[in-house]
């Protein structure tokens, strides 16, 4: 489909033998470096840094972290037939050939939309700087399309820069069918992938995913073992010994705005053993939080686990 009103321009190698090694190990881990490359990536009081297009406005009332203070970026479509993409914010950023980029952002959709369609970031290379020129045709990069409402979700992808001296991300809306869309963006991020964090089976992305989160269980009489991730829009739960069984789950909220720290809570549904790692990925700080064996898991509500920036 073509754009409307936008124009293109390691891990362990074994487990320890004991949690505590397993908290020693977390706490020497090397510092990450994962620079954001867009200006005002939180929208914390304005579009400011961004283009602006079509209906794109700034919105004051809706924070996927709830801080007060702090707002998100608003697209709307509204119309009887579809024509196409509808951009709602862009950005140009510097790239460097041959490193391998992260972007996307958390998306909400509002409830009650009457049009079918989605959400999504995209990435336009470029060969010269500044985003000038045409550039090459089919590649820019998307991030998967969030059409589940009420809730924030991630979407991410990453990309490994092969020519491009400059890329445009951009927030857009993806209608299928005439109605009303709406949905907002936050926590947007264009950064080096690596050593950011990186989701699989054992690892929770969070927050735009600057926050890498996991978690080492050890049953009585048995081998610690790492559990098994499972993202539920901006927060996450591990499981131990059966995927309908959840164990624990944690999330990390953006406090900025109420003291200047990045909260990290956690919740727990079992006394086994579990060592549970946070790591900043774009300052390199990591806090290990630890449960005791036969001990019921007390609530972690850490109000101070991470400055911001």
């Amino acid at each position: 489909m073509a754009l409307r009103h936008f124009r293109f321009g390691g891990a362990l190698a074994r487990w320890a033998p004991s949690l505590a090694a397993v908290l020693l190990l977390a706490s020497q881990a090397p510092a990450a470096s994962a620079q954001n490359l867009l200006t005002n990536p939180d929208f914390d009081t304005s579009l400011s840094g961004w283009l602006v297009f079509g209906s794109a406005t700034w919105d004051g009332t809706l924070n996927d972290a709830g801080a007060a203070g702090s707002g998100s970026a608003k697209g709307v479509f509204d119309s009887p037939s579809v024509n196409g993409l509808e951009a709602v914010v862009g950005q140009c950023v510097p790239l460097v050939i041959g490193l391998t980029y992260r972007l996307g952002g958390d998306i909400y959709i509002s409830p009650g939309q009457t049009a079918t369609g989605g959400a999504f970031y995209g990435l336009v290379p470029f060969p010269s700087a500044d985003c000038s020129g045409a550039p090459p045709p089919g590649a820019a990069v998307d991030t998967p399309l969030v059409t589940v409402a009420g809730i924030w979700t991630n979407s991410s992808s990453t990309f490994t820069n092969s020519f491009a001296q400059s890329g445009q991300l951009g927030a857009y809306l993806a209608p299928s069918t005439g109605g009303l869309l709406q949905a907002n963006y936050d926590n947007t991020v264009v950064a080096t992938a690596a050593p950011g964090c990186n989701a699989d089976a054992h690892t929770l992305c969070l927050l735009g995913s600057r926050f890498a989160v996991t978690a080492v269980f050890k049953p009585d009489g048995g081998s610690p073992s790492a559990a098994q991730a499972v993202p539920i829009g901006n927060s996450g739960y591990f499981w131990f010994f059966d995927a309908g069984n959840v164990e624990v789950m944690a999330k990390v909220i953006d406090g900025c705005a109420l003291g200047g720290h990045f909260w990290f809570f956690a919740a727990g549904l079992t006394n086994v053993q579990v060592a549970i790692t946070v790591i900043d990925t774009s300052t390199g700080a990591v806090h290990p939080y630890a449960n005791p064996a036969d001990t019921a898991f007390q609530p972690i509500q850490d109000t101070a686990a991470f400055s911001c920036p």
